[in-house]
Order: structure tokens, then C-alpha cells, then sequence
């Protein structure tokens, strides 16, 4: 019995540049990057302030979803909104749009996979605090013993402390669009897109699921950014710098993304658009630092060197590179090297191309949302110019796209290197 082939059929990006898929790549084209500075105050304090690519104009409810299912989730959520759900929800229902499928049936045979890197965590983080600082000046407090203290922390928040599960928001997600069959979340750091991807790929393949809408984002907030800072890889003015010499740091990126993919003969049988086929993923868990990879390990190449087995794809095949490209002198220089390692020094072929600098890091998010961003250049037979890298590093012997340049594009690989070191490849080829 053949191999079942697996296609993607829509996508829905929500970012930066734009939201959905054609003011996106309009955005992208235009260089929208949209960075902004966001400011934080504790009672009217200032706290902290960095740069960030920020989405503009988002209203979830102009995205034509049930009102009352949306009502259902706020009532849930005891009326506080959730930004990275909010996105979830509306960049699903613009991938579902764009593959043309219809999912108003209880029994439409979808599966859902989400990426995050801890939905809801952050507000509920504040409103812990925001508590404790109540009950801790309050004049009784010096008559609150610690179990007291425990208890009536417990009971404010024993609703939401458990929301804060990521099931729940699978649930949600899920409720809103009818998805009833296998359905996952998956939590890898940076790589969760490339790993949620691989999942989906095997949903269909095992006859799970004849369609898997794929979902993920991250609105990064002052938390991530304070500890960020803290570790020296913010960048302080706001430039994401990838593979340079005056590379400083990342810059947070708010968005969401969904795409849609499918077997092949499925979509095929309805007329779907079809962007391209998705050939297969590697992975390698190098295991060393949660937050700095292991400089002269191979545990990135491991991951590359898988996904040409998988695909059974030759590396001169690959037409386009997207790198993880953060812009951090460590990380741009353990990645060099991988890449270096596989494809030569200063290769010529595939060419390279860096997508942060267009929408920010988009954290748990951010290698499905350029993974988006790589299968639309496919499409448009487009590639984008790495932005901000005047200065590329000579010592990383890495070349990069400088000029927008149109040309037939086959096949694409996206690359990433995680925190903890999840390492993931993916490649896509158009349909023969």
C-alpha cells in the first residue's frame, strides 16, 4: 500500500506585517515590521519598556465566529480575554477559510494540534501577584499564618490556576470549530511548529484524521522579556541583526498562525489549493542548557542530516533556507555552523534567507509562523532579503539574501534551534 502524502491547503497568519494570508505577505513585501515600544506600570509605576512587533487592528470578533461560543469562553476565563487564545481562535478560522473546508458538521473528521509555549500563564502570574501584594499590606496580614495564606490563595484562584493547563485551551479551540478527533498540544520551545508539523504529518499517515489544522502563537509579555534581558539577548534597540557582527539580541514578535494539511488524494477530491507537500521533519534533542545551546556539539546537524533521510530529498535539492536567525552572537554562531557543516562554507546553493527581522520572535509560535512565511514565498516564486544584516559576520562564512529576488522555487527547508535544544528541519516541495 502507497505511502499517504501530505499536502498543506491553507494558511492564516496573523502577525506584524498583517492579518490573514494577503495583507500578510503585502506587509512582508512592504517591510511592515510594525515595531512599537510596550511599556509596563505597577500602579502607575513604570516597570519596564522594550521594543516590539506589534499586530494592529486585531478584533476577534469581525472574524465571523459564533458569538455565543466566544461568550461561552470568556464566561469561562470569568470575563479577563486572553490575547494568545484570542489569535489562535481567529488564525484558525482564516486557515479553515483558506482551504476552502467545511467544518460546520459535529463529524467533519479534523484533528487539531496546538503550539504554545504556556497560554494564559503570564496573566495569571499578575493577578497571583496582584493578591499576594493585597493580602500581604492588608492591616490583619501580621495575623495570617502561612497556611491561611496558602488557603485563600487556593481558593481565589483554584479555577484559573487550573486553567492555566493547556488542555484547556485545546478544548476551547476545538469547541469553536467542531474538532473532535485525536488532537494534541505540543510545547517544544521555538521548535513546537516543526514538532507540531511532524505530529499532524503521523495523525494522517495512521489514519487518525484525513485533515489536521495545525495552530500557534505567543504574545510575549513582561515576564519573558525581564528574564530575556537578564540572559543578555534582548535586543536593546530593537533590531534583530541575524548573523552579524553587531547582532545584539532578539526582539519579541506578538502573532499567531494556522495551517492546514491534509491527504493528499483528500484534497484533491474537493479541489482544495494546494501550497506544497510536506516531505518530513528531523529532530534531535541535544540535552545540555535550557538556554544556550552546546557550541561543537552536532546535535543540530543530527536534525538536518534526518530530514534528508525522511524526505528522501538530496541537500542540493533545497532550493531555500529559513534559518532560526535570532540575531544572539552564541546561537547565530552555533546555527553557522550547522548549516556550514551540511552545506558547505559560503554556499551557493540552497540560498538563505532570515524571517524574524520582518515580524519579531514569535517564541512557541515562531517556527510555524515562518514556516508560513517560507510556504508563501514557494508559492510567489519570491525571495525575501534577510532585513538589518549590512554587517553579516565574515567568521560565520554564511551568505545571506540582501535583495528581494523572483525566481522558481521547488523546494524549501525550515531550520530551528530551541531553547533546551530541540532541534527540528522541515522541508516542502511544490506538487510534482
Amino acid at each position: 500500500m502507497p505511502r499517504k502524502r501530505v499536502v498543506i491547503t491553507g494558511l492564516g497568519p496573523i502577525g506584524s506585517p498583517g492579518i490573514g494570508k494577503a495583507a500578510f505577505w503585502q506587509g512582508i513585501l512592504d517591510q511592515k515590521t510594525n515595531v512599537q515600544i510596550e511599556k509596563y506600570t505597577v500602579d502607575n509605576e513604570p516597570l519596564a519598556e522594550f521594543h516590539l512587533h506589534k499586530v494592529e487592528g486585531f478584533n476577534l470578533t469581525k472574524f465571523g465566529i459564533d458569538k455565543a461560543l466566544l461568550n461561552e469562553i470568556k464566561e469561562w476565563k470569568e470575563g479577563e480575554e486572553i490575547p494568545d487564545l484570542n489569535y489562535l481562535i481567529a488564525a484558525v478560522k482564516l486557515a479553515l477559510d483558506d482551504s476552502g473546508l467545511d467544518y460546520g458538521s459535529e463529524d467533519n473528521g479534523i484533528s487539531l494540534v496546538l503550539a504554545h509555549e504556556n497560554i494564559g500563564l503570564m496573566q495569571f502570574g499578575f493577578k497571583v501577584s496582584n493578591l499576594a501584594y493585597e493580602m500581604l499590606i492588608d492591616k490583619q496580614s501580621k495575623d495570617v499564618n502561612k497556611k491561611a495564606f496558602f488557603t485563600n490563595l487556593y481558593k481565589k484562584f483554584l479555577k484559573s490556576g487550573y486553567d492555566v493547563q493547556t488542555f484547556a485551551d485545546l478544548f476551547h479551540v476545538a469547541k469553536v470549530f467542531n474538532i473532535h478527533d485525536y488532537s494534541l498540544f505540543i510545547n517544544n520551545a521555538c521548535a513546537s511548529g516543526l514538532y507540531a508539523f511532524e505530529a499532524a504529518s503521523q495523525i494522517i499517515k495512521n489514519n487518525q484524521a484525513k485533515v489536521v489544522v495545525i495552530a500557534a502563537s505567543d504574545c510575549p509579555e513582561i515576564y519573558k522579556y525581564l528574564w530575556f534581558k537578564e540572559l543578555g539577548i534582548y535586543s536593546p534597540d530593537g533590531i534583530i541583526k541575524p548573523f552579524s557582527k553587531d547582532a545584539n539580541g532578539l526582539v519579541f514578535g506578538e502573532g499567531s498562525v494556522s495551517i492546514v494539511i491534509e491527504d493528499l488524494e483528500t484534497a484533491q477530491k474537493r479541489n482544495a489549493p494546494i501550497y506544497a507537500e510536506y516531505l518530513g521533519g528531523g529532530f534531535d534533542l541535544e540535552g545540555w542548557k535550557i538556554t544556550v545551546p552546546q557550541i561543537g556539539s552536532n546535535s543540530y546537524q543530527k536534525a538536518i542530516l534526518k530530514v534528508f533521510n525522511q524526505s528522501k530529498i538530496e541537500k542540493e535539492e533545497i532550493d531555500l533556507l529559513c534559518p532560526h536567525g535570532v540575531g544572539c552572537q552564541v546561537i547565530d554562531t552555533y546555527e553557522a555552523k550547522a548549516i556550514t557543516d551540511i552545506f558547505g562554507p559560503n554556499p551557493k546553493s540552497p540560498l538563505i534567507t532570515a524571517f524574524k527581522p520582518y515580524v519579531g520572535h514569535n517564541l512557541g509560535g515562531s517556527a510555524l509562523l515562518e514556516a508560513a512565511i517560507l510556504l508563501l514565498s514557494l508559492k510567489n516564486n519570491t525571495i525575501l532579503p534577510t532585513l538589518n544584516c549590512q554587517n553579516i559576520n565574515p567568521k560565520l562564512n554564511l551568505p545571506l539574501i540582501k535583495q528581494k529576488t523572483e525566481t522558481n522555487l521547488k523546494t524549501v527547508m525550515k531550520i530551528c534551534c530551541a531553547f533546551a535544544g530541540f532541534n527540528g528541519a522541515a522541508i516542502f516541495k511544490k506538487l510534482d
